[in-house]
Formats: C-alpha cells, sequence, structure tokens
C-alpha cells in the first residue's frame, strides 16, 4: 500500500485541475476473497474528470460505516485489528458487509504522525 501511495502520491495533481483545494484522501480496500484485496489510493474529483494514464475510477457507495479514528500511521494495523476483530465481536446488530469497501480517510493537511479514520461497512446481522 505504502508504494502505491509513493506513486500515486506526485500523480494527485493531473485529478485535482478541476479544483481549488486539495482534497481529502481515501485508501479503499475491496476485498476479492478472505485473503487476498484490491487497494486503491484516491481523491475525490469531479463527475467529469478524465482519468490519466494508468489511473481508474472507484466509487463509495453510500451506506451505514463504522468508524474508528487512529492516532497516526504507525497505529493503522491496531486500528484494523480493534474494529474488524474486538469491535465487530462485540456487535450484536451489525456485521461487517464484506461486499462493500471499506477505506481509510486521511484530511487534506494530513501527515503520518496525525489521526486518520478506518470506515468498515456494516450490515445487519440478521
Amino acid at each position: 500500500c505504502s508504494a502505491l501511495w509513493q506513486s500515486f502520491g506526485p500523480r494527485m495533481g493531473e485529478l485535482l485541475s478541476a479544483r481549488s483545494d486539495w482534497p481529502e484522501c481515501y485508501g479503499v480496500s475491496v476485498m476479492l476473497s478472505a485473503e487476498d484485496f484490491d487497494y486503491w489510493a484516491a481523491v475525490e474529483t469531479v463527475p467529469s474528470t478524465d482519468m490519466p494514464e494508468g489511473m481508474a475510477s472507484i466509487s463509495l457507495p453510500a451506506g451505514r460505516y463504522a468508524k474508528c479514528t487512529v492516532p497516526n500511521l504507525e497505529k493503522l494495523g491496531e486500528g484494523y485489528m480493534h474494529l474488524y476483530d474486538t469491535w465487530v465481536k462485540s456487535q450484536v446488530e451489525y456485521t461487517c458487509d464484506e461486499q462493500m469497501p471499506s477505506f481509510e480517510l486521511y484530511p487534506s493537511d494530513w501527515d503520518p504522525s496525525q489521526p486518520l479514520e478506518i470506515y468498515m461497512p456494516l450490515k445487519n446481522r440478521n
């Protein structure tokens, strides 16, 4: 994932020409199987944005998500373990919706020592 951010970061400006501000960034995970997932480094764009060579678009669907605030990038793995193991096991009404993407939200002025948020998609246990 970090290699993807290193290659995507310098190219973000190619997607932002229609924007006057620097947007939040997203790390989007799409589960392919119990062991495999696709990871996307992303920024929100205006709908008419043409994707530059080597880039593709992904949409984050509306839905119910559990949010976990992580104090810094070093604690990201612990945040995921808490959300996907400890927290979800304690829930009676909801569980993780593996068919929906989960994502990390990085504020526009973020740096690795600052907090970020993880969002896990939810569905009813019934």
